[in-house]
């Protein structure tokens, strides 16, 4: 049980890092998916404390004395109706605090494919591991033990999130 939540643990650090790492800029290409800390200027900020950002990520536009990015957002409303919002941010090149830019990383795809399937081995295994014998005399076949096969809804909400439902 130990060895399931420590896997389960894993998958999960593995799935919200996703298949992809952000490394550090100065000046991004024009086309790559960057993600932008930008300060929030605010006239109650206390000048002893470093001021708050905010993260905005999106594919550059243009780069040039102001970064162009195009983001977009998603808005649910209800069950069956969901607002896509395309924007056009620019951030003065002297505003932002961090600028990282988004790359594919092919050894955390390969790891979390194998804690994937790991994971459903371990959970197939466990499944299906239950004693079969009649126990008691060995008079002949007896009806045994009804099959069952037992899902937790944990390990079913986590193949969902997976695919995003």
């Amino acid at each position: 049980m130990r060895f399931q939540r420590i896997g389960l643990i894993a998958l999960l650090g593995l799935s919200t890092s996703a298949c992809h790492t952000y490394t550090s800029v100065e000046t991004p290409v024009v086309g790559s998916t960057v993600r932008v800390q930008v300060p929030i200027a605010n006239a109650l900020r206390n000048a002893n404390e470093a001021p708050e950002t905010a993260s905005v990520e999106g594919e550059v536009v243009a780069v040039g004395d102001t970064l162009a990015l195009a983001t977009q957002r998603r808005q649910e409303y209800g069950a069956y109706r969901e607002v896509i919002q395309y924007d056009t941010l620019k951030v003065g090149m002297d505003r932002p605090t961090l600028l990282e830019v988004r790359e594919f990383s092919p050894q955390k795809s390969v790891l979390l494919g194998a804690v994937i399937a790991a994971g459903a081995t371990v959970a197939a295994v466990t499944a299906f591991s239950g004693k079969t014998g009649s126990g008691g005399d060995d008079s002949g076949p007896g009806p045994g033990p009804t099959p069952a096969v037992v899902v937790s809804p944990s390990i079913v909400s986590m193949i969902l999130g997976l695919f995003g439902r």
